[in-house]
């Protein structure tokens, strides 16, 4: 509006239509002083009435009522009746609490209609503070209550009866009561009430903030687009909540058209009449936003890092941008580098909501329990409406709720000689909710059973134990009562990792009667304990790598060192595919030759394999994807020579509501043993659910 007003004044600079038009604008973005000292310009050319309307309205944004009064009082007209008064003197009586000083029997109904729909536009202004928001919609509210009564069965005030009907959707959303204005919207169209498009507006934004987006889009789509093309006059407001209302329904092209156009028709400055430097356009500042936020949701993680880390750089006292530019890091898994962004935007505004909502989400991956907490209590005390606190507070929940794993397999064809066939392998274990924020105790039941040529093996497991999650550091102490062979025997494991950075980690394992030994070896009546270690660096979600050392001493005198090497490359993503290379290579060897368990001397497999996640469906927290996994290797075993080595895997995977994640994969897999190619097929499957 601003650059319109000044290519209008370019052409006719002594219009004062234009100037009072630029100086009201100039209101409307905040822009207080500067709009008052051209006011002051302007009125020592050709004081009149408008510019006194003009100062009352500017000084009725800025919140100096006294000085809003005055200039409404300075433009009444001498003698003026109660009947005469203009609702904008009206509203600065009350503005200054002197409601008392009018006749309100003497206010008409459309007085009152137009008092009512002033507090619901001003509730609006984004230059008052949330608390200064609430407060006028509250009064709206109020008002609207008592000329309910008085308008709803009066055949003669119908149609300001309508009027308010309409307000009332913007009152509502204001006070963030989204199910309110929906549920009040349905009653006004049983009615055949027309709603203006100002109200549909409203009754969009509240199904955006209601986790309705495609019924937000159906509306805002309807309302904001000419032809399949974005109408030229949308605000920064509706610019953002038409892209928001397409990016939640999935609609990824929709979302980059209103980027184009928002990018497109905005300069990166602006130019205000009078004042010799140029402003940021903010307007140029959310497109290139929402071209950050577009690829972060489209799975192209490094474009929304380098859109919001340029953002966030060139635009250093904008708060809002550096705490986009913290959450794509986290996206990245780069929680630590986040964390020290969001310390820079500390320093502008500390208590800003989105911040410390931020800050939440970091603490919380860096377990950071207390200070998690700390943060999620304070933003649900002050803003417990906003849909970035409730996602928030629900995560805490979540951490704090107890947990049940479920995970095993179980074969359906095998020919291999480590696990039998028709093999079980299940494990069962309940987490409690966190205790002293760091600790959990832990119990479950683990069962494994696989039939072989010497009979069947059953192994069962009773345990225990305590886990510590603290910033960096993760351990677990287990003590497992383990029963086959009809003995009882008693295990323990000792688990734990440790970071660095973002991305470096070490971890290490300690067994006794370890679960690396092969279940047929137990059938024979063989143990062992076990250590293992492994570094792990993560660069980020495009690719990341692992080298692990495990040694089993078992009780047969067996020794077994093995070393392996996994990672990913991510070579192709999109809002819905994802495609990873996994190189895998494993080496073992062993010191005796003529065990009861397969036990190569030697054996060295190269097995890289392709893996790509397609994502079915999803709904904010809900999502649920199918998996499609395939390998070609080589396995080389002394005495053996090489063979082939094939994979292949298909499964499915969903997640809802924050509290369940559950999936299933088939697997086949066709290897040589002791120079004969076997195969095996089997079920994976796991399970997490809080509770």
């Amino acid at each position: 509006s601003l650059t319109l007003w000044q290519k209008a004044l370019s052409l006719e600079p002594q219009n004062k239509d234009y100037q009072r038009g630029q100086i009201l604008t100039l209101a409307d973005a905040g822009h207080y002083d500067t709009a008052l000292v051209k006011l002051k310009q302007l009125n020592s050319g050709a004081p009149d009435k408008a510019n006194l309307l003009a100062e009352a309205y500017i000084y009725k944004l800025a919140g100096r009522h006294q000085d809003e009064l005055r200039a409404m009082t300075e433009s009444l007209p001498e003698n003026a009746s109660t009947q005469q008064y203009p609702t904008e003197y009206v509203q600065a009586l009350r503005n200054n609490q002197l409601a008392a000083a009018i006749d309100d029997a003497n206010l008409t109904p459309d007085i009152r209609a137009d008092i009512h729909a002033e507090l619901v536009r001003l509730s609006f202004m984004p230059t008052r503070s949330e608390s200064e928001r609430y407060a006028i919609a509250d009064r709206a509210l109020a008002q609207y209550a008592a000329l309910e009564i008085l308008w709803h069965d009066n055949p003669d005030r119908t149609a300001q009866y309508q009027r308010i009907q309409v307000d009332h959707l913007g009152a509502l959303l204001t006070r963030d009561r989204y199910k309110d204005v929906i549920s009040h919207y349905q009653r006004l169209k049983k009615t055949g009430q027309i709603i203006p498009p100002w109200g549909q507006y409203w009754v969009a934004s509240a199904y955006l903030k209601d986790h309705q987006p495609k019924k937000a889009q159906s509306i805002m789509t309807e309302l904001f687009y000419h032809k399949e093309t974005i109408a030229p006059d949308l605000s920064d407001e509706e610019l953002a909540d038409l892209f928001y209302s397409h990016l939640e329904s999935e609609n990824y092209p929709g979302a980059l058209t209103v980027t184009q156009h928002t990018i497109n028709t905005s300069p990166p400055f602006l130019r205000l009449m009078g004042t010799p430097t140029s402003i940021p356009n903010d307007t140029w500042l959310q497109g290139h936003s929402f071209l950050s936020t577009v690829a972060k949701y489209s799975n192209d993680l490094p474009q929304a890092e380098m859109t919001a880390r340029e953002l966030a750089y060139n635009a250093l006292g904008n708060q809002g941008l550096r705490i986009d530019y913290a959450s794509v890091l986290q996206a990245r898994g780069w929680p630590r580098a986040a964390e020290n962004e969001l310390k820079k935007a500390e320093v502008i505004e500390p208590r800003n909501i989105n911040l410390e909502v931020e800050q939440a989400w970091t603490a919380l991956t860096l377990q950071e329990w207390q200070q998690a907490a700390v943060l999620t209590h304070d933003v649900v005390e002050r803003e417990p409406q906003d849909p970035g606190v409730i996602r928030l507070k629900r995560a805490v929940d979540v951490h704090n709720l107890a947990e049940l794993r479920i995970a095993g397999s179980t074969g359906i064809d095998a020919e291999g000689p480590d696990s039998g066939k028709h093999d079980v392998d299940l494990t069962t274990i309940v987490y409690s909710p966190p205790l002293k924020d760091n600790w959990r105790g832990f119990a479950g039941f683990g069962y494994a059973d696989g039939q072989f040529s010497e009979g069947k093996g059953i192994v069962r497991d009773w345990l225990a134990g305590v886990e510590w999650r603290s910033r960096n550091i993760w351990l677990e102490a287990e003590y497992a009562e383990r029963v086959f062979n009809h003995e009882h025997k008693p295990g323990a494991r000792l688990s734990g990792w440790y970071d660095f950075n973002d991305n470096w980690r070490i971890g290490s394992q300690l067994e006794r009667l370890s679960h690396r030994v092969p279940l047929r070896a137990m059938k024979n009546g063989v143990t062992g304990n076990s250590a293992q270690a492994y570094v792990r660096w993560y660069q980020n979600e495009r690719r990341k790598y692992g080298v692990s050392w495990a040694f089993t001493d078992f009780s047969d005198s067996n020794q077994r060192h093995e070393v392996s090497l996994e990672g990913q490359e991510r070579i192709w993503s999109s809002p819905y595919l994802i495609v990873d290379f996994l190189p895998s290579l494993y080496y073992e060897q062993n010191t005796e030759h003529d065990t009861p368990y397969y036990n190569p001397i030697k054996t060295f497999d190269i097995v890289p394999a392709f893996e790509a996640s397609h994502l079915l469906w999803r709904s904010y927290e809900n999502s649920w994807e199918q998996i499609f996994s395939a390998g070609v290797g080589a396995s080389w075993q002394k005495h053996y020579g090489t063979d082939v080595v094939t994979q292949l895997g298909y499964g499915q995977r969903i997640s809802w509501n924050d509290v369940i994640d559950a999936g299933a994969t088939l697997r086949w897999e066709k290897r040589p043993y002791d120079g004969d190619r076997e195969h095996n097929l089997y079920v994976e499957f796991d399970m997490t659910f809080r509770f």
